[in-house]
């Protein structure tokens, strides 16, 4: 059983007789939800990662080449990765552009998977559709997910938090404090921190998606490995060119150097054929949530732009179709102030738009 909430009668009344669903641009939903609030934690992944393999680069570096001003070369590589953790922190990174592209490009609606018998509130709304199975269609253009959210312990969400306390400059200067520490010493220290940082990030992550994925096995969820669905696989594939280009121009912007070529986006995403993996781990973040709010038993809808054509900040809805014959029966609210009302209406709208079989109760 899947249900979809609304607040009035206006709104339920539009739904039956369009035959369609409105879906909120992530960037439109209010601040209470939290689609893409792991984003960044998830993304921190990543840019660990790429500054472990910048520091061994410069750490092998330092270690064979004679005669290398070590001192020079350690506060260039430094400076450099200062730069680029400013420049991560302020969203100018792969996990930037895509929080960007999905807050602007894509959609979503929210269902839950029990039964209407218990309304949460006036604040869920006071009327719900039930439907037997995902109901929705994507509409031409995007790719449909949907799927329950993984609700996990907060403990675990807190150990993904960017601020972590980390700062770069005084690890690095307790470091060099210590007694014949040389400025290879102090970087491999740092990456042997780093290290121990990405271990636990890998765990944490490895284990909600592993959790995310067993939920959403059965009960015709959308299959969350990222090659059970050709579909899956050419979404991705443009989102994260998308992204690797409007990083890269970012990136290449703030540091004062020119705009990159299409020969030379071509030429980066043919050297990182894997990370396409690490995008697909970024997005499916939206699925997961705290364990506090796991009363709601939400299953997110999220609608994912297959190419550019569908690119349009400036709309805050997009209709979906739903499918009339998977529509088992409309809910009321016991609490509704005008429920007897509603119930007639929405019966005569049942009737007008010829949709049978599909009962309305008050509980």
């Amino acid at each position: 059983m899947i249900v979809h909430y609304t607040k009035d009668i206006a709104s339920a009344l539009g739904i039956i007789s369009s035959g369609e669903l409105h879906m909120t641009r992530l960037g439109g939903l209010d601040e209470s939800n939290d689609a893409l609030q792991h984003l960044t934690d998830f993304n921190r992944l990543h840019y660990t990662q790429d500054l472990i393999a910048t520091f061994k680069q410069a750490l092998k570096l330092m270690n064979q080449t004679p005669n290398l001003d070590q001192k020079q070369f350690f506060t260039h590589t430094f400076m450099a990765a200062q730069l680029r953790k400013v420049a991560y922190q302020n969203g100018v990174s792969l996990g930037g552009s895509l929080g960007r592209l999905l807050s602007q490009n894509s959609f979503m609606a929210t269902f839950s998977d029990e039964e209407a018998s218990a309304f949460a509130g006036p604040a869920r709304g006071e009327i719900a559709f039930e439907f037997d199975g995902n109901p929705l269609t994507a509409p031409r253009g995007f790719q449909l997910l949907f799927n329950k959210v993984h609700y996990t312990d907060s403990e675990k969400l807190k150990k993904l938090e960017a601020d972590s306390g980390d700062d770069m400059a005084q690890f690095m200067d307790s470091v060099a404090q210590e007694n014949d520490s040389t400025f290879a010493d102090i970087l491999a220290a740092y990456i042997d921190k780093l290290e121990k940082q990405q271990l636990a990030y890998t765990n944490v992550i490895h284990d909600l998606l592993s959790a995310l994925m067993e939920e959403n096995r059965e009960g015709g969820y959308t299959a969350l490995d990222l090659y059970s669905l050709d579909e899956t696989v050419q979404t991705v594939k443009f989102i994260h060119d998308f992204i690797v280009e409007d990083y890269t121009t970012k990136f290449r912007t703030e540091t004062g150097q020119k705009p990159p070529t299409k020969l030379e986006i071509k030429q980066i995403l043919k050297q990182n054929p894997d990370m396409i993996e690490a995008t697909w781990i970024d997005i499916r973040s939206a699925l997961i949530a705290d364990d506090a709010s796991e009363a709601a038993r939400e299953v997110r809808a999220i609608l994912l732009p297959q190419n550019k054509k569908q690119f349009n900040q400036q709309k805050k809805f997009i209709p979906a179709a739903f499918e009339a014959d998977k529509l088992r029966r409309i809910v009321i609210s016991a609490n509704a102030e005008q429920k007897a009302e509603w119930k007639s209406k929405l019966e005569d709208a049942l009737f007008t738009n010829k949709i049978a079989n599909v009962e309305v109760v008050v509980l």
